[in-house]
């Protein structure tokens, strides 16, 4: 059973995309397959025009966030940089920290214990892990599920902040009130690309008045129809073609994505070629939401904390690396 059809899309550097659709449309199995988790037994994904294995890093943000609580934001941070940037030393690795907590408005929380945040400042230090390798390409899973419409507003802000910077940022989202930050919309449907375009014209589209109403109109047609319909619209050969936003000098080519995928057990395809861009993030504003009390440690979560310390260094023992 194929689980995405004839996918046929370009996301620009520069640009904020949403991925949305309706529960089992296929966005999670997209995602795997713009990650290298999946390979499309058709077609081709390409990241800079390189295969996914050789492309650069790709930032993953899941939709629950796996943080150490008793942690504060710094040694989280450190910690994971460490692991993933082991070429550099202290000083290194404190400034790279210190420059993504500034990105995602966390500078003011680096000693704050992670228990001590708010939800969008989780997410925030979520972001901030990725970001340590300069990845050209974001994607985000659910990022606001659970958030008010406030905060939903301000991590559509900071994303689309990172995308300004040259990232390509993809953001599967159910949430509709901040549609129109994207630069563009994927809608699946059943599997098939209903949508492909600026999120405003598909409510023109839809012959909706509201993103919400989109929803209501989808049951209306197969899936298989409205991905007909979009492959043969002018909209979409229009939007292929479309200028890619003004880009940092560090910026290069679009993530694209073209073929179809198989459930798993399916004959095992080809593997893909991926493509990337290059960027650095730009500063966002503090957030304001959260306890500033930074409690001591108490003796449980010291000693948590030295056995990650310990853990790390018996790590390090074995690969023979070092802080340099």
């Amino acid at each position: 059973m194929r689980i995405l059809q004839q996918i046929d899309l370009g996301i620009r550097p520069g640009e904020l995309c949403a991925l949305v659709g309706p529960s089992g449309a296929g966005k999670s199995t997209l995602i795997k397959v713009l990650l290298g988790l999946r390979d499309p037994n058709r077609g081709t994904v390409a990241l800079g025009g390189r295969p996914v294995g050789d492309s650069g890093p790709i930032g993953y943000v899941p939709q629950d966030d796996a943080l150490h609580s008793t942690l504060t934001v710094r040694q989280a941070l450190d910690f994971s940089a460490q692991l993933r940037l082991p070429h550099l030393d202290a000083k290194a690795r404190t400034q790279r920290l210190e420059e993504v907590c500034l990105q995602v408005g966390l500078d003011q929380r680096l000693d704050l214990k992670i228990k001590k945040l708010s939800g969008g400042q989780r997410k925030r230090v979520s972001v901030a892990l990725e970001l340590l390798t300069k990845p050209p390409v974001l994607i985000l899973d659910e990022p606001t599920s659970g958030l008010d419409p406030g905060l939903e507003a301000r991590m559509m802000e900071l994303f689309a902040g990172l995308a300004a910077s040259g990232r390509s940022v993809l953001v599967a989202t159910h949430a509709m009130q901040s549609l129109e930050k994207c630069h563009a919309m994927i809608l699946l449907v059943g599997g098939h690309l209903a949508w492909y375009g600026r999120p405003r014209d598909a409510l023109t589209w839809f012959r909706a008045e509201r993103f919400e109403d989109i929803f209501h109109q989808l049951p209306k047609m197969k899936p298989e129809a409205w991905g007909r319909r979009y492959m043969r619209s002018p909209e979409r050969e229009a939007f292929s073609r479309r200028a890619g936003p003004a880009l940092p000098v560090s910026a290069t080519a679009p993530v694209a994505a073209e073929g179809s995928a198989r459930a798993p057990g399916a004959a095992s395809p080809p593997a893909p070629s991926s493509p990337v861009p290059v960027s650095t993030a730009p500063t966002a504003p503090a957030s304001p939401e959260a306890d500033t009390d930074c409690a001591q440690p108490s003796d449980g979560e010291s000693s948590e904390a030295e056995g990650i310390d310990a853990q790390l260094a018996a790590l390090k023992a074995r690969l023979g690396g070092s802080d340099s």
